[in-house]
């Protein structure tokens, strides 16, 4: 048996048998979560599957009311907040994903699945001038002010900053790899990156550019920031929000792939400036 056809077997036995510790193994390096964080969300949902019977590789007609109840259920008893609940269908979501790229699914079964709405949904975003104060207080940060001129600049998305290694740079002409193309970083970007770079090497820099090992890291020293600041908390995902607000962007400065970004730079820009309302999930 090749390796392809062990994992899509595997795969598909630990959907069936409701085994999370079997399947994270197998799903783990497309997550954008750790895999500990994924066990923590998802393991009541893959338990109560387990104790209902519930086929997770061939769900019943009743899935989408079962998911979302068991979705909201917590280890210490209390409901989970909306915005838990959409992060553990948007996990089950990606592994069912791949469990189609694995040819062990024909469709993804949370189509069509009605999630909760973002808590942040109605809350405003930070001003421009806000944002600047927020830089200036950063400077004294270095990592955490790279990252936030990498976020206003170019749109990054915290995923792609926790995994970028030095030799995804040319600290000399400026262009950066991303997931889905190219993007030439503008001056702004490179300057914010350059006290990172002198403090890992200059040209011998390699490895990890961020010291954050998970998101809430990065939350963490983003809070302190807003509060030297004087300014609302607002999470990564809002700013890269006011990012494709205040910003003309094109595909490949925002990081969006060729073949199909343009549209979805443009139905993220026409959100994130409050002309269009979301309807489901961002494509990249």
């Amino acid at each position: 048996m090749s390796l392809p056809d062990e994992r899509s077997g595997k795969i598909q036995a630990a959907l069936e048998q409701a085994r999370l510790d079997e399947l994270l193994p197998h799903v783990r390096d497309r997550l954008p979560v750790p895999s500990n964080t994924a066990f923590t969300l998802l393991s009541l949902m893959f338990r109560e599957a387990a104790a209902d019977g519930v086929n997770l590789l061939s769900p019943p007609e009743t899935f989408h009311p079962w998911l979302l109840r068991v979705a909201r259920l917590n280890h210490r008893g209390a409901e989970a907040r909306p915005n838990t609940v959409r992060l553990r269908l948007s996990l089950l979501s990606n592994i069912y994903s791949q469990a189609l790229q694995a040819g062990v699914l024909t469709h993804n079964p949370l189509d069509g699945l009605q999630r909760p709405p973002n808590e942040r949904a109605g809350a405003p975003l930070l001003s421009r001038e806000q944002i600047v104060t927020l830089h200036h207080v950063a400077r004294n940060v270095p990592a955490l002010h790279a990252a936030l001129v990498l976020i206003d600049e170019h749109a990054y998305r915290v995923r792609e900053l926790l995994q970028l290694q030095w030799d995804d740079f040319d600290m000399g002409t400026g262009v950066a790899l991303r997931p889905h193309t190219v993007t030439r970083l503008s001056d702004a970007a490179l300057q914010a990156l350059q006290a990172l770079h002198q403090q890992a090497g200059g040209l011998f820099a390699r490895g990890k550019v961020f010291p954050y090992r998970i998101e809430r890291d990065l939350r963490a020293a983003l809070h302190s920031a807003c509060r030297s600041a004087g300014v609302p908390y607002a999470p990564p995902s809002d700013l890269r929000r006011a990012s494709l607000r205040d910003h003309v962007h094109s595909t490949h400065s925002a990081g969006f792939s060729a073949q199909v970004g343009t549209a979805n730079l443009e139905r993220a820009t026409l959100l994130a400036r409050g002309i269009v309302q979301k309807t489901g999930e961002e494509v990249e």
